[in-house]
């Protein structure tokens, strides 16, 4: 599939994450092939010595995969895209058991499981295609920020919150979605419409902003 401007979706979320890895100006990570995006694929292309034209097919695609070295000094795969942006590997908790989980961009600073990511972007875009915002107000938390709120939630001072370590915000599946805490809000009417098409479900009671990737 060749990517041009105004292609949507998430192999454009794949792409700009991928550019944004290569130190590529490209700006949002959010599924849309904009002037940015058209932007960083030039300059890319050019870097490269590639026929600078701003659309993404299968040479494109193999230089940007085949970009840098791995430590060992073996080249990444290239043969395609990944199956999900490549992200940034931390620490997550998954039912109380630490594991590595690879986390990827979703806009305004926050961030999910790289596969959810994806899925979260081409959600967005496609919301936002029918004139709603989907706005993440919290992704992916680390075990301090997990830690704080439940000691809020436990003082009284703060919103329902996990114990450390079991929340699907550490496993980086959960984002909180602005709602303006109301089921009449335009963004959850939208999410209750078409998040599972996406692999998102509202999984907290009382919670129009909760939502996890369940795939």
């Amino acid at each position: 599939m060749t990517l041009r401007i105004n292609s949507r979706g998430a192999q454009v979320a794949k792409l700009q994450a991928e550019l944004k890895a290569a130190n590529l100006p490209v700006g949002t990570v959010d599924g849309v092939f904009g002037k940015n995006t058209l932007k960083a694929v030039k300059l890319f292309q050019a870097r490269h010595r590639l026929g600078v034209d701003g659309m993404v097919g299968p040479k494109t695609w193999k230089a940007l995969l085949s970009d840098g070295k791995s430590p060992a000094g073996s080249t990444k795969k290239t043969t395609a895209p990944s199956s999900a942006p490549r992200g940034t590997v931390v620490n997550g908790y998954v039912r109380g058991v630490p594991r590595k989980i690879r986390i990827a961009p979703i806009g305004n600073g926050k961030n999910m499981r790289a596969d959810a990511a994806a899925k979260f972007n081409q959600m967005k875009a496609a919301a936002r295609r029918a004139g709603v915002t989907l706005s993440p107000v919290s992704g992916f938390r680390t075990m301090a920020q997990q830690k704080s709120l439940y000691a809020a939630y436990r003082a009284g001072r703060g919103n329902l919150a996990a114990r450390p370590g079991y929340s699907n915000h550490q496993g980086g599946t959960s984002v909180d979605v602005s709602t303006n805490g109301s089921y009449s809000s335009s963004a959850y009417k939208w999410l209750a419409r078409h998040g599972r098409q996406y692999g998102f479900v509202n999984d907290v009671r009382g919670e129009p902003w909760h939502w996890t990737f369940r795939g």
